[in-house]
């Protein structure tokens, strides 16, 4: 990693963009601003340029476009020098140096050195529980049982009926569960309450502590809504702890999922600017609108994703320069097929297109262009999942739920170990999910996962991934697909579909 040929190349990529700056801007802010952003993002990134360094370039060129903007501006009287708080009133900022943003607090986890050596339990539930309270009356969804460190939960779906409320809050509104109201027991005769995610938004309904967290020998719990009989929960994980049996060994066949399919590791080793290009084309692909009938975008790209793909061409170049991506790498040419496909001009990726495009992204493409309306929404359900992946780049996955509500699908994953902190920046990339998750479903359609919604505790992160597109058939049997930068999974799992009724 050249971190020196990095901070070169921001510098005299603010030169050239010093001698344009004088002419007239499309772009909010100083001319050339959003290109050294989004170079500068990608730099930081990938570990070539140190963020404050980045910072100090950005805020040097913005003062120094600032200075010549004064100078030239036809408002203010030759000689006439320019106060601060004229250049405020002409609807101008003055530049100015801004700390690095805090990473977001987290939530800590347990002291308690017991809870830390537990073995973490993950168990398929799928369990429906319906409930009544007054005018409240629903169903409860378990999709299946999670206790790591930082506690125990449910990952669950709901379906809630009230005639005043739903019109307003909508069914899955955590608000009108009557939590209060249920009762836990175990095979001991301990007792637990239910309660919404600590710490979790309105916008996050998916997760329902457990507490306090059940003993190791634990074998079942009885959930009992109110004034019904209890629904009772096997904690009992197939396969062991784990719930996904032994982590295969790489480059092999082997292990196995709890349907008992294989699990198979392959060793992949991308770049760390390869693996920045990956998440940018997977992102543009999840986030591209659909294609209507005639083949074309209904609309044109979103504002940000059109502003990102043009400085396509600049964050290659800066990759190069850090060593960080080598010059003969196949993926700047995928990244220029997508941008082709997608009709996002002006990328200014130099070399030409291929037609070596992973299986994954050639299905959303197509999905995008086909002329074809898409079949019949399928029924709202859920699968119950507990099936962990081996781990990829010091990150392990367990898969804990197949959602589809509303015409939406979502996948629920637990991330545990330590990941990159997070750097706001134009590139809309979350780091705090630096991998890739597809899903194959039984007729062969592959579906991106994105990070939709995430819940941090600690070095644990429960994350919602909606899938793109949504399933339109309730699969029998899926195909998970999980890359980072040195390896990939894949796992076939076998679905069992619940209906609420």
């Amino acid at each position: 990693m050249d971190r020196e040929g990095a901070e070169t190349y921001l510098r005299l990529l603010a030169e050239a963009a010093m001698r344009g700056s004088l002419m007239p801007a499309a772009e909010p802010g100083p001319p050339g601003t959003s290109r050294m952003m989004v170079v500068a993002h990608a730099l930081t990134t990938v570990g070539a340029l140190d963020p404050l360094v980045a910072e100090e370039i950005l805020d040097d060129f913005r003062l120094a476009v600032s200075v010549r903007l004064l100078r030239s501006d036809p408002v203010q009287s030759p000689g006439q020098p320019v106060t601060a708080a004229q250049w405020i009133s002409q609807g101008r900022a003055v530049p100015h140096r801004r700390p690095p943003a805090p990473r977001p607090p987290q939530d800590e986890p347990p002291e308690d050195d017991a809870v830390q050596s537990r073995p973490d339990r993950f168990v398929p539930v799928g369990l429906t529980v319906p409930f009544r309270a007054g005018v409240v009356s629903g169903e409860l969804c378990l999709m299946s049982f999670a206790q790591t460190s930082s506690g125990a939960r449910f990952i669950a779906a709901w379906e809630v009926s009230t005639p005043e409320l739903e019109s307003r809050l909508g069914r899955q509104h955590p608000g009108l569960i009557p939590f209060d109201l249920f009762t836990v027991t175990d095979d001991r005769g301990g007792r637990y309450q239910l309660d919404h995610t600590p710490g979790g938004d309105l916008e996050w309904p998916n997760e329902i502590s457990l507490r306090p967290p059940p003993a190791e020998g634990i074998r079942w719990l009885d959930v009992a809504p109110p004034y019904r009989q209890p629904v009772r929960v096997d904690l009992r994980p197939p396969g062991g702890y784990g719930g996904a049996g032994s982590p295969p060994v790489r480059g092999v066949t082997g292990g196995s999922s709890p349907g008992g399919d294989a699990v198979q590791v392959s060793d992949i080793k991308l770049s760390p600017g390869e693996h920045l290009l990956v998440m940018l084309a997977e992102r543009l692909l999840s986030w591209t609108p659909g294609f209507p009938h005639g083949g074309r975008p209904a609309g044109p790209p979103i504002g940000p994703w059109r502003a990102m793909a043009a400085g396509f061409g600049d964050i290659i170049a800066a990759l190069e320069a850090a060593d960080v991506l080598s010059p003969l790498s196949p993926v700047p040419a995928r990244l220029a097929t997508l941008c082709a496909s997608l009709d996002l001009n002006g990328h200014g990726i130099a070399v030409p297109p291929t037609h070596d495009l992973p299986e994954p992204w050639l299905s959303l493409l197509a999905h995008y262009q086909r002329r074809k309306p898409d079949p019949a929404q399928m029924r709202d359900g859920y699968a119950a999942l507990a099936a962990s992946l081996p781990e990829l780049d010091g990150i392990r996955l367990t898969l804990l739920g197949l959602q589809h509500t509303r015409g939406s699908s979502a996948l629920h994953v637990l991330a545990q170990g330590q990941t990159p902190e997070p750097r706001p920046g134009p590139l809309d990339i979350d780091l705090s999910f630096p991998l890739s998750l597809w899903l194959r479903d039984s007729g062969g359609r592959w579906h991106a996962g994105r990070p939709d919604r995430c819940h941090r505790a600690g070095l644990e992160s429960a994350i919602r991934l909606r899938l793109m597109p949504p399933l339109t058939r309730p699969a029998d049997r899926v195909e998970v697909l999980a890359g980072g930068r040195s390896a990939e999974v894949r796992a076939r799992l076998p679905l069992h579909w619940r209906y609420p009724s």
